[in-house]
């Protein structure tokens, strides 16, 4: 399957989810894990956590729908949804990711909460998701969830 129609596929399915985030909850989440990717910093004073909220289990079942090796990470912030997304789009490319265009893709980053990039590895295109949701559960912290899937070419 193209890294295009996967692309596609993951923005319809993240509009779906925020939109109808109970049908994402029939499909299952994912599980969080612990440690950081070597090639994705973690957010500045952020706190990583296992916790699966069932707000964000409902938006993520569908990222099952990726035929590919997940990896996933939650942390927490008391900054901004803005201010996270801002520091990634400055840091990433730096570790080699390159954000997959809205001309590339016709729309895949069109979820004003996620960025989508992308590179290759060995035999692989690796896929990086990093979606800011907003406080949940009147917490105060906001969540920063990011996913990384190696699909085999």
């Amino acid at each position: 399957m193209s890294a295009k129609i996967l692309l596609a596929l993951v923005a319809f399915a993240t509009v779906v989810a925020c939109c109808c985030s109970g049908i994402g909850g029939l499909l299952g989440g994912v599980e969080f894990t612990t440690g950081d990717f070597a090639d994705v910093p973690a957010y500045p004073d952020s706190t990583q956590t296992t916790e699966s909220i069932s707000e964000i289990e409902a938006m993520m079942g569908f990222f099952n729908l990726i035929p590919g090796d997940a990896t996933w990470k939650h942390y927490t912030t008391s900054d901004s949804e803005s201010d996270v997304l801002d520091w990634y789009e400055n840091v990433l490319p730096t570790y080699g990711w390159e954000e997959s265009s809205s001309e590339e893709y016709s729309g895949t980053s069109s979820s004003e909460n996620t960025l989508v990039y992308a590179k290759e590895a060995d035999d692989a295109t690796v896929m990086l998701f990093i979606i800011a949701l907003p406080d949940i559960g009147d917490t105060g912290d906001n969540h920063i969830i990011i996913g990384r899937i190696e699909i085999e070419d």
